[in-house]
């Protein structure tokens, strides 16, 4: 008998996957960047369909399968999907993330921008104080004093804004070579 794994998780892509069913890209809580099929999703009479949207923030329950993972229930907790600056984070994790690996503080640090209201004007300082707290967190990053005010908590607030628009130009320098370090 299979066990069911209950976990929050982000859709982080999904693609039609035989006739009914998607596979999709799930970074969970638990078990870090997962593939994971849906059988018959794409059916109107889905009662999982909505639920599972690129860039929603969900309750997924899976089943480990011999190759891949197999959902088997989802509840949408919140929906962004509209919102560029999540899905750029999205779209990051999905290059940055290679494989099942669980990692509660990268998790900690999308899940809290997720759940913050971020006005349109500040999307780029608080894409940069992402991507670097998401590579520091990866190891790409190495903390020095210009940057570890970023570091140190994952809260996003309008103070850290403002001390990121400071040192924009130096931060962005940073995040680069972290990306190039990354060989991505």
């Amino acid at each position: 008998m299979h066990h069911i794994y209950t976990t929050k998780a982000f859709v982080v892509h999904s693609s039609p996957h035989g006739e009914a069913g998607k596979f999709l890209l799930l970074f969970t809580k638990d078990f870090g960047m997962i593939g994971a099929t849906a059988q018959g999703i794409r059916l109107l009479q889905s009662k999982l369909r909505y639920h599972i949207q690129d860039s929603n923030l969900c309750i997924v329950s899976v089943v480990r399968g011999k190759e891949v993972w197999r959902l088997t229930g989802a509840n949408e907790l919140q929906s962004k999907k509209n919102n560029v600056l999540y899905i750029k984070i999205l779209k990051i994790l999905r290059r940055l993330i290679p494989g099942e690996e669980k990692n509660d503080d990268l998790f900690d640090i999308v899940e809290e921008l997720y759940l913050t209201d971020v006005i349109e004007s500040d999307h780029d300082s608080v894409e940069g104080i992402t991507v670097l707290r998401i590579l520091n967190t990866l190891g790409y990053v190495r903390s020095n004093t210009d940057i570890s005010i970023f570091l140190s908590d994952k809260k996003i607030n309008p103070q850290l804004i403002n001390e990121f628009n400071k040192i924009k130009s130096k931060a962005i320098s940073i995040i680069n070579e972290g990306l190039k370090q990354s060989q991505l």
